[in-house]
């Protein structure tokens, strides 16, 4: 299994991401090539799940008023922010490469629980405790099973789609507890739970550096760069649904 990283280092609008990734999620069938992808948005953001009932659950008045952009995922589960200073991960590859979406799944999130265990950080993950669930809430409300845990915080969650034969994972890798950030915009206004706080994670180059090194312990190697421009490229024919409000809060 080809196996490409790319740490890039360019942060990108939140409509930018998701463009880039669903081409590279489009192309994975045909080169059968698995891409693994670290990123940081431009500036904090919120993410909606495909099927979330978003304008039920947000403000969106609110969230217009205070600058801050919102996107939707072509992978599922609830809302989630992104802070400036976090990371946010893709992966894209066949589903058969892959091992279909229950094992990528796993898989995927013992080697970040690995790569931040490696720099000394306490990350589990997360026993089945409750259903996935579309209710009203963050992503990061609550761990459902599987997500991974550190200090017992939910610090990674993460959604999947099947796109024609090819999986993509995102997961958001939250420094911080974000809770508070994003229930700010809860329809209607929502109490901040701050059972879930815990020590700051380090800094984002320190986390990626740990992460990236775990993939090529694993025998991923560099992304080609006329890769890169290629996604870069093709992320144009997938970047006005995602900058477009009526997809973003169709529902």
């Amino acid at each position: 299994m080809t196996s490409f990283i790319w740490n890039d280092n360019r942060s990108r609008p939140a409509w930018q991401q998701m463009a880039i990734d669903r081409a590279l999620a489009a192309r994975a069938v045909g080169d059968g090539a698995v891409v693994f992808r670290l990123y940081r948005w431009s500036t904090s953001s919120v993410s909606f799940g495909a099927n979330e009932q978003a304008c039920r659950t947000w403000n969106r008045p609110a969230l217009d008023d205070a600058g801050i952009p919102c996107v939707r995922r072509p992978t599922g589960g609830r809302g989630v922010w992104h802070d400036a200073d976090d990371l946010t991960y893709a992966v894209t590859g066949p589903a058969a490469t892959l091992g279909g979406l229950r094992l990528a799944y796993r898989v995927i999130h013992e080697q970040l629980a690995a790569a931040l265990a490696a720099i000394g950080l306490a990350a589990t993950i997360a026993p089945r405790a409750h259903r996935p669930t579309l209710a009203p809430g963050s992503c990061f409300d609550l761990a459902v099973g599987g997500e991974v845990l550190v200090d017992g915080r939910k610090t990674i969650g993460s959604a999947q789609a099947l796109i024609g034969g090819a999986i993509l994972q995102h997961g958001a890798i939250a420094r911080a507890d974000r809770g508070g950030a994003l229930a700010r915009f809860r329809l209607p206004s929502g109490s901040v739970d701050r059972s879930r706080e815990g020590r700051n994670l380090p800094d984002h180059a320190t986390l990626a550096r740990a992460i990236v090194d775990r993939w090529f312990d694993e025998g991923g190697c560099e992304i080609p760069g006329g890769l890169v421009a290629w996604a870069e490229e093709a992320s144009a024919s997938h970047a006005d649904q995602f900058r477009d409000p009526l997809w973003t809060w169709r529902r």
